[in-house]
């Protein structure tokens, strides 16, 4: 048990069409749950899974002749649907459902899976304090909660951290058009950094 757990002082904020929103990551909300309800317990189980269902989504790629980033579709297979049931050990319990495909995560299942917990989580009043986790306008999918440092969903909305850090690599580049980054995810601003730190590193290089 953690003395003290503050949430709070676990919130991010992200980005989203209807402005900034503050938002509690599944890791956390399972640290404060276990804090609060050391008898509770956590089950998931997998509803669905067709690893050969068809699948698309929305992301961006940087186009080198026209030298800003453009929506593409990336298709590919598997689909999973994860229920996750939560019980606080003090008569209170609540479940969480959540569906995912392989052209949005790589890992589909353990998004789905986490992402089920979160919802389950929200349900049962870790989490709803702090965001909208069950409006269903918003895509928001923690990363699996098994890993050792927080992480992001490559879906969520992008951060103004990505985007100013965007812009000054640009300018850095001497590109004289700055790439649009409204409506991209967290996931397309992630890999426009990673794009623009090579090109940093290849400048540096040649000069």
């Amino acid at each position: 048990m953690i003395d003290n757990f503050n949430p709070s002082s676990h919130i991010i904020q992200i980005s989203t069409s209807q402005g900034k929103k503050d938002y509690l990551p599944v890791q956390y909300r399972l640290v404060w749950f276990r804090n609060e309800c050391p008898q509770g317990t956590i089950t998931t189980e997998l509803l669905d899974l067709n690893r050969s269902e068809e699948c698309e989504c929305e992301t961006s790629v940087w186009n080198d002749e026209r030298r800003k980033y453009e929506k593409v579709i990336r298709k590919a297979r598997g689909i999973a649907v994860f229920r996750a049931t939560v019980t606080d050990g003090k008569g209170g319990s609540a479940t969480g459902t959540k569906t995912e495909n392989a052209a949005s995560f790589a890992d589909y299942l353990e998004k789905a899976e986490t992402g089920a917990i979160g919802r389950g989580l929200a349900a049962l009043g870790y989490g709803t304090q702090f965001t909208d986790d069950l409006d269903e306008d918003e895509r928001v999918v923690d990363s699996p909660v098994q890993r050792k440092a927080p992480t992001y969903d490559p879906d969520a909305p992008a951060t103004e951290g990505q985007v100013s850090t965007i812009q000054k690599l640009q300018k850095e580049l001497g590109m004289s058009e700055l790439a649009s980054v409204d409506g991209l995810s967290f996931g397309d601003c992630a890999s426009m950094l990673q794009d623009l730190n090579k090109r940093l590193q290849a400048k540096r290089r040649a000069s």
